[in-house]
């Protein structure tokens, strides 16, 4: 049984007519750049053009790290021993969530 692996394709929009562009083929230049022959979808347009995929920083460090490659780091907070994940924007708690209160003073009347 072969395994299918599907992609999904960057989209952009004709830079003529604004309609969606379709990619034809892709041709890697090196580890960090690609370059993408797209066609516009309007028939009437017809444009064909090239694009460039680049990788240009980090997000989080590799486990694999190759040593010819050399990204700069998009955020060093990002990549310190815990990193967060990008949609992590979880709000500080309010001023009494979390807070232990002091101990209640006991008074006896009498």
């Amino acid at each position: 049984m072969s395994k299918i692996t599907r992609h999904r394709l960057p989209t952009i929009s004709c830079p003529h007519c604004g309609a969606r562009s379709m990619v034809r083929t892709s041709e890697e230049l090196d580890n960090l750049v690609r370059e993408i022959r797209f066609t516009c979808s309007d028939e009437e347009c017809n444009h064909s053009f090239l694009a460039q995929l680049s990788i240009i920083r980090t997000i989080r460090p590799s486990g694999k790290p190759n040593p010819k490659v050399h990204l700069p780091v998009a955020n060093p907070q990002l990549c310190g021993p815990k990193p967060r994940h990008a949609n992590d924007d979880t709000p500080e708690p309010a001023n009494d969530v979390g807070v232990t209160p002091p101990p209640a003073e006991i008074t006896m009347s009498g």
